[in-house]
């Protein structure tokens, strides 16, 4: 098996919590996906991972409040790079990028059409080296 382009998705933006609360809820909701990330390199894949988007956004450099460019930018990768979707918890957003990824999963390798794997637990992407 060769290495996997995997595209990780979970909920980034928090709800029900006020401004003080959100900021906390966003830094653990990048964390559980930096961890996702690091142990998919770990046993021998890639990992994109969405998330590092907040540190572009929270950066002093950061003029101003992109919105949907955000959501163009993780689509690029999700359409054109990741052969592989890790759904590690639903939200608005990873649903709606699980939905994109299925639709276009379906691909042709010499004459046979296979699909591209999608995973519900990190537990679930195959090991290439420890």
């Amino acid at each position: 098996m060769e290495k996997l382009r995997i595209y990780v998705a979970a909920p980034y933006n928090p709800t029900d919590c006020n401004n003080h609360g959100a900021a906390r809820i966003a830094q653990k909701n990048v964390d559980r996906v930096i961890e996702a990330a690091n142990h998919i390199h770990d046993i021998g894949h890639y990992a994109f991972v969405p998330h590092l988007s907040h540190y572009l956004h929270i950066h002093y450099s950061c003029k101003s409040d992109r919105g949907a460019w955000y959501y163009h930018y993780d689509n690029t990768f999700l359409d054109l790079w990741a052969n592989a979707f890790l759904y590690l918890m639903p939200s608005p957003g990873a649903d709606d990028e699980l939905q994109r990824f299925k639709k276009r999963n379906a691909i042709e390798v010499n004459g046979i059409w296979d699909t591209m794997p999608v995973f519900y637990d990190i537990k679930d992407v195959p090991i290439l080296t420890i």
